[in-house]
């Protein structure tokens, strides 16, 4: 008898402790869609996740005026950060260049 792989998959990624390493993937395939639903298409493609260390996630930006514009608008990106990723645990976002 054979047990599914989706039975299997999920403990293994916990036993290996690495479902932050996934949703930080997650995270990242999403991006675009989270900055268009938080603060309109104009701001797509101007950024990328880098990082998540320490409750913390790092946004490379494309340069200082973007970066500057993301920060304005972090509350509003974390929101939705959060409404879409409950489990990951984030304290802060930071934007750089």
């Amino acid at each position: 008898m054979f047990t599914p792989i989706g039975k299997i998959l999920p403990l293994k990624v916990r036993q290996l402790g690495m479902e932050d390493e996934l949703r930080f993937k997650k995270l990242k395939d999403d991006w675009d869609a989270i900055v268009e639903d938080s603060l309109g298409e104009k701001f797509k493609n101007r950024s990328k996740p880098f990082q998540l260390k320490n409750k913390f996630l790092m946004v490379r930006c494309k340069n200082s005026v973007w970066t500057n514009e993301f920060q304005i608008k972090e509350n509003l990106i974390f929101k939705t950060i959060k409404k879409r990723f409950r489990s990951l645990v984030l304290e802060r976002i930071k934007f750089r260049v």
